[in-house]
């Protein structure tokens, strides 16, 4: 697959985010690997009120586009993904490549996933230490990216 089509297969959902920052980081990075779609599910507090839009002042003046939505569940009835990877510090080892539409769930607040949203897909080990959700976007993006970003 072409950087092309890679990039726009790949969908970061950010997840249950609390934190403006923690928000806005995980958007930051996502944009600047080139991604076209950026996901957000089930944003609370100041991060709903004041980070989603900010955030969509941030997606609007790339080009891109934010989607916000009530649950991951949602993102992959509409979305249609190939794969669902839930990013964490243990499960599969993630491969190298991107085969088909790709969402990446990063958890952005400090609760692991429910047993009921990994059940959508596959919890994927970017790194085994803990080093926080926008770092494990980054390893991952990377990883699967790296090669498509000067």
């Amino acid at each position: 697959m072409d950087c092309q089509q890679a990039i726009n297969n790949v969908i970061p959902v950010i997840h249950n985010p609390a934190s403006v920052q923690k928000l806005l980081d995980a958007v930051k990075v996502s944009l600047g690997f080139g991604l076209r779609t950026i996901v957000v599910t089930k944003a609370v507090g100041t991060a709903a009120q004041q980070g989603v839009p900010e955030a969509f002042r941030l997606v609007l003046r790339s080009g891109a586009t934010l989607i916000v939505l009530p649950d991951i569940k949602d993102a992959v009835e509409l979305l249609h993904p190939d794969a669902v990877y839930f990013l964490s510090t243990r499960g599969d080892s993630m491969g190298n490549e991107v085969k088909g539409r790709v969402l990446i769930v990063i958890q952005a607040s400090d609760q692991p996933f429910m047993q009921s949203e990994l059940n959508l897909g596959r919890q994927i080990k970017v790194v085994g230490r803990d080093v926080g959700s926008t770092a494990l976007l980054t390893l991952a993006l990377n990883k699967l990216l790296g090669q498509c970003v000067e």
